[in-house]
């Protein structure tokens, strides 16, 4: 192993996000197996050219509000050199705010809203499909299906296609193997620069009109940018929402009490959503570190990459007391980073929040007691945005 200098021996510990078995079984024990190994928050593996891992609250939010220390223009590890743009993700202050402008507007809490009655209407739409069958596969006949369909329909593009664009995304997020994942991406890139096209020619109400005509400081966006737009949306619309949904579902599954008091009281839906996305976060993104400095005590150096997972600052007992407990009445419960924080937080925070609240309210108000299958136990992905394959379902 080739280990830098500056990393010492005892911070050293192999560990791979896309391929560990210990995230591929319990991804929230794993990690915090992880945490209790390094509590001093931060270790470092030599795995896929070596990367620093922080373990705790603090570390985690301290590197995503310094921008000025840990730049954003790599986030995936290993590298892919710069060759998938993400915006506005890939851009740091003060550049950010003026490329994330472009859809603030699109997702702000009010155009959100609206969207309310049409997801409601929807999400039963799915369960009519179901409910007399007495069992699922939850991600397939309703996770993948919902978050999806407002996506796609918020982007304007074909919904016929919903089950091939979903597994472009499962590829692109998942797949570790460079020549299986680098062609999925062309294929997405591809099919959006021909979209992207196609409402320059004849706009629509949709979100590939409003970015091929946005302008940035004044001047046209480049066909290069609309497509690092575009790969982002498609990527985040297509598959982050799906795992949330997935691992609050099976939550409930395994507490009936809980999932009565949601048929009860339905109300309790917005602060079951914190909790869940707290409990079951599921994102691992990267950093590269911009300038020598120390993270508490540690040296870092220029170029050194480093993960920050969400999983470990949000069961971090320093930032949550009895972080591993599922409390509806936490205090300070927003303080979660499932949508991460500092200047890149979820654009599609709102849109989240609406879907999974209405989730949980149709779902339990429509099915009877449910439970999970323990004959086909769920199939887990690891990867920066780790999730759920299938979840059986009974009642």
């Amino acid at each position: 192993m080739n280990i830098p200098a500056h990393v010492p021996a005892h911070l050293v510990y192999e560990f791979n996000h896309n391929t560990d078995e210990g995230l591929l079984t319990d991804p929230q024990r794993r990690f915090k197996e992880l945490s209790d190994k390094f509590p001093e928050g931060l270790f470092y593996s030599p795995c896929m050219g070596g990367f620093w891992v922080t373990t705790n609250y603090q570390n985690y939010t301290t590197i995503a509000n310094n921008p000025e220390h840990y730049s954003s223009r790599e986030v995936n590890i290993p590298s892919t050199g710069g060759m998938f743009r993400l915006i506005p993700i890939n851009i740091d202050p003060p550049d950010h705010a003026k490329y994330r402008q472009v859809l603030a507007k699109q997702f702000s809490p009010p155009r959100m809203r609206k969207m309310e009655d049409d997801i409601r209407v929807l999400a039963n739409q799915l369960i009519d499909n179901i409910a007399d069958k007495g069992s699922c596969n939850f991600v397939d006949d309703f996770a993948e299906q919902l978050p999806v369909i407002v996506f796609m329909k918020m982007m304007g593009l074909p919904l016929d296609r919903l089950d091939e664009f979903r597994g472009w995304a499962m590829v692109a997020l998942t797949e570790t193997d460079p020549s299986v994942r680098m062609p999925v991406l062309m294929n997405i890139i591809g099919f959006m620069t021909e979209s992207l096209q196609a409402r320059k020619n004849d706009p629509q109400d949709d979100l590939l009109t409003d970015i091929i005509n946005a302008e940035i400081d004044g001047r046209p966006i480049t066909m290069e940018e609309a497509q690092a737009y575009c790969l982002l949306l498609f990527l985040a619309g297509l598959d982050t929402v799906v795992n949330a949904t997935s691992f609050g579902i099976r939550h409930l599954a395994q507490d009936k009490a809980l999932q009565q008091k949601m048929r009860e009281q339905p109300d309790i839906a917005p602060a079951f959503v914190e909790e869940s996305l707290r409990r079951y976060s599921f994102v691992n993104i990267g950093r590269i570190v911009s300038k020598d400095h120390e993270l508490n005590g540690q040296l870092l150096k220029t170029d050194d990459m480093i993960l920050v997972p969400q999983i470990p600052a949000n069961l971090d007992e320093n930032a949550f007391e009895d972080a591993l407990d599922f409390k509806l009445d936490r205090k300070g419960k927003n303080r979660h980073v499932a949508f991460n924080t500092g200047p890149h937080n979820c654009l599609g925070a709102h849109l989240a929040r609406v879907e999974l609240a209405l989730t949980y309210q149709e779902w339990c108000k429509r099915i009877p007691e449910f439970s999970e299958d323990t004959t086909t136990p769920p199939v887990l992905a690891a990867g920066p945005v780790m999730g759920m394959r299938n979840l059986q379902l009974t009642w």
